[in-house]
């Protein structure tokens, strides 16, 4: 289970927030190895990071401008057959009422032509980390943004498709399974943005965002935006809000604490340490007077000298095995400039 007990790392986000100093946090899904650094206190050569999500926009490295890179990827995916006992878990749990809607992921061996702090310098997200001999993740999904005045807003990111289907758009829209998979998440984020706001809408509700693969096709993801109001105080409570709304729903599911129990289980079989670590966990940066943050998703972690991508998704009791799958190796790329 993930350490509901309070971490240091909570306690760290509220004195720095209430002094109003800039620093960049990292939480992993299972908070076992959370850390937070004070941002003048980064290493660049040890922690890169680039944030542009049209809301804040920080960066300590330099961007190499329209650098061409032949980039290659070679994955070898799990076994099917193990996705299918790891599947089979979540579906019984699904059909014995104990989730509505689990998130399944997966490691995959990959072989690149790059090094990991290279591979952050030409690749195009809202959100980019590199921890050095330990992960880079690219990710186009944020996770919380709090404004000064104290409006945060959050946007689950559930649903893909390859843009290059007849009428896509439509497609994914019209998918009842997709469509019940999104509005539970953005049900989920609503009551967990309710436990540390005042006034709690839906802003916009399954709208459409393109993302590039490396190997130029496209592919549509579906997001919501959730907000809600804070308290003036809220830089004091940074640890309380961000212990309160963790681990993220879109990347764990509902009911979240059973769900959790139920990911556990199931990814002992996808997993070689039977945990996901870092992936799908959350890193951001509060600049002094806001704050913008991610889901860590695509995602790849070095480990003992070899790479894992990580990815998945999330069944329902419509979910389809093999479909499942394929999606999960669809979402393995990297998204070039």
């Amino acid at each position: 289970m993930i350490d509901s007990k309070k971490s240091p790392v909570f306690e760290k986000m509220n004195r720095l927030g209430k002094l109003r100093t800039p620093f960049l946090f990292v939480l992993d899904f299972e908070l076992k190895k959370p850390f937070v650094l004070a941002l003048h206190e980064i290493d660049s050569t040890e922690i890169k990071y680039a944030i542009e999500d049209g809301f804040l926009e920080y960066r300590n490295f330099d961007v190499l401008a329209n650098k061409k890179v032949d980039f290659r990827l070679k994955k070898s995916p799990l076994a099917y057959e193990k996705y299918q006992e790891a599947f089979a878990i979540v579906k019984e749990n699904l059909a014995f009422g104990n989730s509505f809607l689990t998130n399944l992921t997966s490691e995959t061996p990959i072989e690149i032509n790059s090094a990991l702090d290279e591979l952050i310098d030409y690749t195009k997200a809202k959100y980019k980390l590199f921890v050095k001999d330990q992960f880079v993740c690219f990710s186009p999904e944020t996770f919380i943004q709090i404004r000064e005045d104290g409006v945060m807003a959050s946007q689950p990111m559930k649903g893909t498709i390859s843009a290059e289907i007849e009428n896509a758009e439509q497609v994914i829209l019209a998918n009842e399974k997709e469509k019940y998979e999104h509005t539970t998440i953005v049900d989920l984020i609503r009551n967990d943005v309710s436990s540390v706001a005042e006034k709690v809408w839906v802003e916009r509700f399954r709208y459409l965002e393109s993302i590039r693969k490396e190997d130029g096709s496209e592919l549509l993801q579906v997001s919501s935006e959730i907000r809600g109001t804070l308290t003036e105080n809220w830089n004091e409570n940074l640890g309380d809000i961000f212990e309160k709304l963790l681990p993220a729903g879109s990347i764990s599911g509902a009911p979240k604490d059973k769900t959790i129990e139920i990911i556990q289980n199931a990814e002992k079989l996808t997993y070689a340490n039977g945990e996901r670590g870092f992936y799908t966990g959350v890193f951001g940066v509060f600049n002094g007077e806001a704050l913008t943050s991610a889901v860590m998703i695509r995602f790849i972690e070095q480990r003992n000298g070899k790479l894992y991508f990580k990815s998945g998704g999330g069944i329902t009791s419509r979910s389809d095995a093999r479909d499942e799958y394929e999606e999960l190796i669809s979402k393995i790329y990297v998204p070039l400039h």
